[in-house]
């Protein structure tokens, strides 16, 4: 909201500068954003002497002027009259916008390059003289800006209003806040001598048919108007308000508009139909073509103000243009009104059509005020357009405003500001926003104006009491506060250490939605029984590809890994931690949290060293071991082969966790491959952490740098092909062998001379004791007790 400062201090004197109010709005809850010179909104018009002046060569009224703004002399086409040399001009620049709204730019006019224009007193926003140039002071400086050589002064208030107060949309508005804050008094404009009378009813009528919509409706009939241009002073105000000047009937609405925040709308009289306004809910497939040329169509939820056979307005936001003034208005009807502040709001969102009216219902416009506003624009109607007022006003006035009475308790005041205020005092700072104040005492009772629809509960008077007392002026204490702090939930450490881990073996974290395409998961053909391949559907779903709870991580990988591999990143690890929803009857589905990761293309990139290597199933096998070795979770082990359609066999491994299955991993399929666009290989793995937390971890233990050798042997033996040989290390680690630290698969080799069927197992044993250096004797009679027993369990021989 732009609030020139005259405008201002017509409404209320006070002895302070405009910086000084625009703080006093700001520290009192209306934040004044800037202080601005109305005269530079024109851009760079500025002080020039006239060199010289001679005929147009090619055009007798035309003259061609040399100027100089003090840095440079160029040459500036013009045909006003009373050009001279040595004369002080006001010259408007290329980039300049008059007052009229006029753009200069450089243009050539009958063959000669004109530079600027010379301004007259209209054009500078000066005066209303456009048959003169605007002769500035002899004693100019050339190249100021014109408006401080005549001294000019217009600053103009820049206010961000809040949603909440509509009441500050207008001068009279903001005026009220620096009455408020100043103490001292509103003016308002003298009540203008209407005739009164009936003799309206007998021209026009008013129907409201929807009396929640439309709260209030009134109107007043002027006839013999002549459509002119707006007095000066007017424009200039609407201008500086950034409103264009129409004509002078339009114009007196916008001014009415601007200045107490009542909008108002002026019907051409002849072209209502029936001498009847009618508002009333539009027709479904209505149309009206409104005054910015657009034909609209219109529904029920529209609120229309109507003539006997259709829509001539839509309430509150733009009128028609068939019942729009014109040049040949000659009886004009003035509407003001009080509309829903919600149903203009829906109105305005519906049609896209946000105007200086709607932006004022929205927020809530004063019912009370409607009859002052109307008499108000009907008086400078008569002033600025001439005519006469048919007797009367129309007024319409269904359910008629009653205040709330809001009870404000001195006990919670003090306790909310911390400052100790007579009852009195009270009354009298709440007084000062225009209500009434009862009671004194411990609670007062209050009745907001008509014009304040923010204030309803006892906290609002707590904040109006608050600000007109100076938030400065409040005592400064810091709230009080218990800091507590609770042991992190095993869960949260265990996600924390899983997504450690991943992210030092290379992998990048991501985060897919929770909804997905039935189709990705079709895709993966889980069985009928499988409850993943029941998803939980959404009831109002924002697309297809979204209308499903997941029940695997697996589809948001695959898609992440397209998204990535359709922008050439063709070598990936991503990992995903986050909820899965498995269905549970008629129930709420369960939620169970996933890990998910991912790994494409080469597990080592190409450079001038190495030619590289593409991922395996024993990359995918280190980085699960790796995850249970920060686990130590226990009985929690990784077999060969998941069973699950989507893997392909012999290139998948089961993650179980005391017989249960908890995870799966290996290579996927080559038609899910192909089906998500991804290039060979791409290994997945999924594990249930909600399983595994379920489980016991087992004690970290620490030990000391060893300070004694080790001793190794190893043992090479063939057995059946189809032995996998982690049996084989679990059961020497459990034969509880002395003196053993670890034992490890070191090689495996098939071929001859081994026969087809079996293989070749090495495996190295590692052996220390903390106290003493072993010796071969007793570490051989170990080996050996060790490896006979080997033998017998697993049918093998040495080789």
């Amino acid at each position: 909201m732009r609030v020139p400062w005259s405008w201002l201090r017509e409404f209320v004197e006070v002895d302070l500068s405009p910086e000084e109010v625009a703080e006093l709005l700001t520290l009192g809850g209306l934040e004044v954003e800037g202080v601005e010179e109305a005269y530079e909104a024109l851009g760079p018009v500025v002080v020039a002497e006239i060199l010289s002046v001679t005929p147009h060569p090619e055009a007798e009224n035309l003259k061609i002027c040399e100027v100089t703004h003090g840095r440079e002399r160029f040459e500036v086409v013009s045909g006003a009259p009373g050009l001279e040399k040595g004369l002080k001009v006001a010259l408007a620049l290329p980039g300049a916008v008059t007052f009229s709204g006029e753009r200069i730019r450089e243009v050539r006019i009958r063959g000669v390059l004109s530079r600027g224009m010379i301004l007259s007193p209209y054009e500078a926003g000066v005066a209303g003289d456009r048959d003169r140039v605007l002769v500035l002071p002899p004693e100019a400086e050339p190249g100021e800006p014109f408006y401080r050589a005549l001294a000019l002064s217009e600053p103009v208030l820049e206010v961000a209003v809040t949603p909440n107060r509509g009441d500050c949309l207008s001068v009279l508005g903001v005026a009220r806040e620096v009455a408020a804050l100043c103490e001292t008094e509103v003016h308002l404009p003298d009540p203008p001598d209407l005739p009164e009378g009936e003799d309206i009813l007998r021209e026009a009528r008013v129907e409201i048919l929807e009396p929640d919509l439309c709260g209030r409706y009134a109107g007043r009939l002027i006839r013999g108007v002549s459509v002119r241009e707006s007095p000066f002073e007017m424009a200039r105000r609407l201008w500086m308000c950034g409103l264009r000047p129409i004509n002078n009937l339009v114009d007196v609405t916008n001014y009415v508009m601007l200045e107490l925040g009542q909008p108002l709308h002026a019907f051409d009289w002849s072209k209502i139909r029936g001498r009847r306004i009618v508002v009333r809910r539009a027709r479904d497939g209505e149309r009206l073509r409104t005054l910015d040329g657009e034909e609209r169509e219109l529904s029920r939820d529209i609120l229309v103000i109507a003539d006997e056979e259709g829509a001539v307005a839509v309430a509150g936001v733009m009128g028609g243009a068939e019942s729009g003034i014109g040049e040949g208005t000659g009886e004009v009807f003035l509407e003001a009104a009080w509309f829903n502040p919600s149903s203009i709001r829906r109105t305005a969102r519906g049609l896209r059509l946000s105007t200086e009216s709607s932006y004022r219902f929205e927020r809530g416009v004063d019912p009370e005020g409607v009859p002052l506003a109307l008499d108000r624009a009907a008086a400078l109607v008569l002033e600025t357009a001439g005519g006469a007022p048919v007797p009367g006003r129309i007024d319409v006035y269904p359910r008629p405003h009653r205040p709330p009475r809001i009870t404000l308790r001195l006990s919670r005041l003090e306790g909310y500001l911390r400052v100790e205020m007579a009852s009195e005092e009270v009354a009298r700072v709440l007084e000062r926003t225009g209500g009434r104040v009862e009671g004194r005492g411990e609670v007062l009772t209050y009745e907001p104006p008509s014009f304040r629809h923010d204030l309803s509960l006892e906290e609002d008077l707590i904040e109006e009491v608050a600000r007109l007392y100076g938030y400065d002026r409040l005592p400064v204490s810091l709230p009080v506060g218990e800091l507590s702090a609770e042991a992190p939930h095993r869960e949260d450490t265990f996600v924390e250490r899983t997504r450690e881990v991943l992210r030092a073996l290379g992998f990048y974290e991501v985060i897919n939605y929770s909804f997905i395409s039935p189709e990705a998961l079709a895709a993966l053909e889980l069985s009928g029984e499988d409850p993943r391949a029941r998803p939980l559907r959404l009831a109002n779903p924002l697309s297809e590809t979204q209308s499903v709870m997941r029940t695997l991580l697996l589809p948001g990988l695959l898609e992440t890994a397209r998204f990535n591999y359709f922008r050439e990143i063709d070598r990936l690890k991503v990992f995903e931690v986050g909820r899965v929803f498995l269905p549970r009857g008629g129930e709420l589905p369960e939620e169970r949290l996933h890990l998910g990761f991912l790994i494409m293309g080469e597990a080592t990139p190409e450079f001038w060293g190495d030619k590289g290597r593409p991922a395996d199933v024993y990359d995918l096998k280190g980085v699960l071991e790796r995850l249970l070795c920060e686990w130590r979770l226990e009985g929690v082990e990784l077999t060969p082969g998941s069973g699950e359609p989507f893997l392909k066999r012999g290139l998948s491994l089961s993650l179980a966790a005391r017989g249960r299955t908890v995870g799966f991993a290996g290579a996927l399929k080559t038609y899910l491959r192909a089906r998500f666009e991804l290039p060979e290989p791409v290994w997945v793995a999924e594990v249930d952490l909600s399983a595994l937390l379920e489980l016991p971890e087992s004690p970290r233990v620490y030990r000391g740098l060893p300070r004694f050798p080790a001793t190794v042997r190893d043992l090479t033996m063939v057995v059946r092909e189809d032995l996998p040989a982690g049996e084989v290390l679990r059961f020497v680690r459990e034969m509880g062998i002395p003196y053993l630290e670890r034992v490890e698969v070191v090689d495996v080799y098939r071929g001859d001379p081994i026969p087809p069927g079996e293989k070749s197992v090495t495996f190295r044993f590692v052996y220390r004791s903390a106290e003493r250096t072993l010796e071969d004797r007793e570490v051989n009679a170990v080996q050996e007790e060790a490896v006979r027993r080997i033998l017998e369990t697993f049918k093998a021989r040495p080789r």
